[in-house]
């Protein structure tokens, strides 16, 4: 899961992405063994180097974890949140260097982690995205407040509310990226020059003379972005879409106070989406199209379909109108309904 490689002054770290995950205890330890060992060795230390295996991201061992949280386990999601938000806060406050080298689809967590390094440079071809508002849940473990703080309200919009994937060159026009590479040899250049000049072990947000890029929240364009957000949103979602407002909010919670509660704000929406109703059943859909190559998933599939659109008659011969079975089938997360089965 993480292997380290020591080379004089510098360590080289490798995490597989997909095992990146707030909510997994073995990966929390994992995590907090490298830390020890990091803060241990830091006086012998002038760089921490961290990639991420290239290989997708599997969603599905976080869709397990999340699709068991109940109401009654948010003190347990928040506890866990509360641990991981730690394990981070001490990578990035370790005082040393820590860069990420990034390549391939960098997504989720991966892009969460690599957020709390203080410098992180890309391949060209390498890709961005936070897709959790498509599952109905908000990004987590740092990635709204981390991507806010270095992008500002705007730029961060699309990557947190939209879940859009953005290309290395638009990532580093966001202020998420230091520098692009052309290839693993030019990559190699840039982290030695990096580390060579001595760069500052510090986020820009914990630095006094912070500022948010793009203008503080009480700048004229923030403050009228703000004025219309909110109703381009639930023009967008119908009103029907929690996560997308509750990222919003995040957001803005988020700026107004000192970058620890923010964490805590953050972790609070993603309780309280995540054992909703809409992500539950988005995250039930995410599962079957992940598995539609089985011939038993693509059978409980179409059997699901038929259900589906079997109960939609129903309610249409019982006189319910489309407007109304419409608006069910946002508030549930589910697809629009079928057309009418032939009489």
């Amino acid at each position: 899961m993480i292997t380290t490689h020591q080379n004089g002054g510098t360590i080289t770290v490798m995490l597989a992405a997909r095992a990146i995950n707030p909510l997994s205890r073995l990966f929390q330890r994992e995590l907090g063994a490298l830390i020890d060992k990091l803060e241990a060795q830091r006086t012998q230390l002038h760089g921490v180097i961290i990639g991420f295996h290239s290989e997708a991201a599997d969603a599905d061992h976080e869709l397990e974890h999340l699709m068991a949280l109940t109401t009654a386990q948010a003190g347990d999601c928040m506890h866990m949140l509360g641990a991981y938000n730690a394990l981070l806060r001490r990578l990035e406050t370790l005082g040393i260097p820590v860069i990420a080298t990034l390549s391939g689809a960098v997504t989720g967590h991966a892009l969460g982690l690599a957020l709390a390094c203080h410098r992180r440079i890309s391949l060209e071809e390498a890709t961005f995205s936070l897709p959790q508002v498509h599952l109905g849940m908000t990004p987590v473990a740092g990635e709204i407040a981390r991507a806010a703080r270095l992008a500002g309200l705007q730029a961060a919009m699309p990557l947190l509310l939209e879940g859009a994937t953005l290309s290395a060159g638009q990532a580093q026009k966001a202020g998420l990226l230091h520098a692009v590479a052309g290839d693993e040899e030019h990559m190699a250049e840039l982290v030695h020059h990096a580390l060579e000049a001595d760069m500052p072990a510090l986020q820009p947000w914990d630095a006094k003379a912070w500022r948010l890029p793009g203008g503080e929240l009480d700048s004229a364009p923030v403050l009228a972005l703000l004025q219309v957000a909110p109703a381009m949103l639930r023009e967008r979602t119908g009103g029907h879409a929690p996560a997308p407002e509750a990222i919003l909010c995040a957001m803005v919670e988020g700026l107004q106070v000192d970058f620890d509660t923010a964490l805590l704000i953050e972790s609070r929406y993603f309780c309280q989406t995540a054992i909703s109703p809409v992500a539950r059943n988005l995250m039930r859909l995410s599962q079957i199209r992940c598995d539609l190559a089985s011939p038993t998933a693509a059978a409980f599939a179409a059997t699901l379909r038929q259900t589906y659109a079997g109960q939609t008659d129903a309610l249409r011969a019982e006189g319910v109108s489309e407007t109304l079975l419409r608006n069910a089938a946002r508030a549930a997360g589910l697809p629009p309904p079928p057309a009418a089965s032939p009489a």
